[in-house]
């Protein structure tokens, strides 16, 4: 067993010290065209174009978003409740394209919800503040009342399931009323978020850190990604531990 892990860490370790170094040059050239661009002005013209365009689109974003976003989902949403409808309780393929509608309707609802705490942070800046707050108060009335209804049609389509939106407990009643291939599902759901974000967030440092090498990011930002990093690497391991301690008993 041990000559066998360190066979399968010589083999691995020259591909990994690979990666490092083709990693650093790839830093160290943007390194230097970000210093070069610095120098030349591009930045600054860059981040002053960027400033006009946020200033004319942030009054109007939330409802050209939510409109943009929830109307299609709402469309998902009556698609799934006609088809349902006439669903003859017996074709699979019919109940996995009704699911997957309904899928699709609640990532669009959380893209909108992304997109309008974006917007309301943006209105903060450019003292648009209080019309940005009402139009994103309207909207999460929107988002809530589609996710309610998809919801709802799915607890009718699976009578087993448990929970209301408006519940504070929502997510545990939901996950308790789940049999094993959903939790499994939803358990591999996870993996693959936890994967995506263990890469998202290194990316991001390295980022964060060139740009702070040739403007006045500062530290804030690469300590919210460093945070957001070390919440889910704890979470993940204590939750690890808890489960495996659960099962040893």
């Amino acid at each position: 067993m041990n000559d066998t892990v360190r066979r399968d860490n010589r083999k691995s370790l020259p591909r990994f010290l690979l990666v490092v170094l083709v990693a650093g040059l790839l830093g160290g050239v943007v390194g230097f065209f970000s210093a070069l661009a610095a120098d030349l002005g591009t930045l600054n013209a860059i981040r002053d174009g960027l400033d006009m365009f946020m200033r004319t689109i942030t009054p109007w974003a939330i409802p050209v978003c939510t409109a943009a976003l929830l109307i299609p989902g709402l469309c998902l949403y009556r698609s799934a409740k006609k088809g349902y409808a006439a669903w003859d309780q017996e074709c699979d393929e019919d109940y996995q394209t009704i699911e997957e509608k309904l899928s699709y309707t609640l990532l669009l609802s959380s893209l909108a919800m992304l997109a309008d705490l974006f917007f309301l942070a943006a209105g903060f800046l450019y003292d648009i503040s209080l019309m940005n707050a009402l139009l994103f108060l309207i909207s999460l009335a929107f988002l809530i009342v589609l996710q309610q209804k998809v919801v709802d049609l799915t607890r009718r389509m699976n009578p087993e399931k448990k929970g209301s939106v408006y519940d504070v407990n929502f997510q545990k009643k939901w996950l308790d009323s789940c049999d094993e291939l959903e939790r499994a599902q939803i358990g591999q759901a996870a993996l693959h978020a936890y994967k995506i974000l263990n890469g998202l967030c290194p990316a991001l440092w390295v980022i964060l850190v060139l740009l702070s090498l040739v403007t006045d990011v500062g530290l804030l930002p690469i300590l919210m990604v460093v945070l957001i990093w070390g919440a889910l690497q704890v979470s993940y391991t204590l939750e690890c531990i808890r489960l495996s301690r659960r099962k040893s008993r």
